[in-house]
């Protein structure tokens, strides 16, 4: 089991490489109507996971910040933000998507740039933001390097960090297995339990402040929300 997630990460790793993937990846993930739906739910459920507190961040690090997924809602925002991501493909994708929202013409410099970086070991240093955010990153990840990569996020964030999980309270998880086992095909990875959820951020040095689920009962979708130990 150990050695099938890690060949899924390093086949993940080396996918989001290819340039031709990168071009194809909105269109693929984010662009009908159900998914641009659900980068609207995510990012209403985080101004109001972090309340008031979001509107004193002044820094954001989006990592790994895919194509820009939440670029023009950071900018928007008033947020200083920078960028970084595995794949180079990405960055440039990302740093494009931050120019078409006017991201370089924003004052004060709204956009900081982007970089190539691995989310365990980023070239910051500490306390270099006041949110680390990172989404649609950590399920692909193997369950024993999760730790690393939070307790990474906790040192260059000066307050809080911010993942989303897939978790198994819903509908679409037991769906999904039900529909793997009847046509045969490989099972979608293990979702966190609340337990492993909790442990995962200790062992990090965070503090969970939130559990903001999306569409409870039918999205396996949850956000957490942390501090700084």
């Amino acid at each position: 089991m150990q050695d099938e997630a890690d060949e899924r990460w390093r086949a993940k790793q080396a996918h989001y490489q290819d340039p031709a993937v990168v071009r194809g990846y909105d269109a693929a993930r984010f662009e009908g109507a159900h998914q641009k739906g659900s980068t609207q739910r995510k990012w209403k459920a985080l101004r109001r996971a972090l309340g008031p507190d979001f509107d004193a961040l002044r820094s954001v690090l989006d990592v790994p910040c895919g194509t820009g997924r939440f670029t023009r809602h950071l900018l928007d925002a008033r947020k200083q933000l920078v960028q970084a991501d595995l794949s180079l493909a990405m960055v440039a994708a990302a740093r494009a998507t931050a120019g078409a929202h006017g991201g370089f013409g924003r004052a004060p410099q709204s956009y900081r740039g982007g970089v190539r970086a691995d989310a365990l070991r980023l070239p910051f240093a500490d306390r270099s933001f006041d949110l680390v955010l990172s989404i649609r990153f950590l399920f692909h990840v193997p369950r024993e390097l999760r730790p690393a990569i939070l307790a990474e996020y906790a040192r260059v964030s000066r307050r809080f960090v911010v993942v989303d999980v897939r978790h198994k309270y819903c509908w679409t998880t037991w769906s999904k297995r039900a529909r793997a086992r009847l046509s045969g095909r490989r099972a979608p990875s293990p979702r966190y339990s609340l337990a492993e959820i909790d442990a995962d951020v200790a062992a990090g040095g965070l503090v969970l402040r939130e559990r903001a689920w999306i569409a409870p009962g039918f999205s396996e979708k949850m956000l957490l929300v942390c501090e700084r130990g």
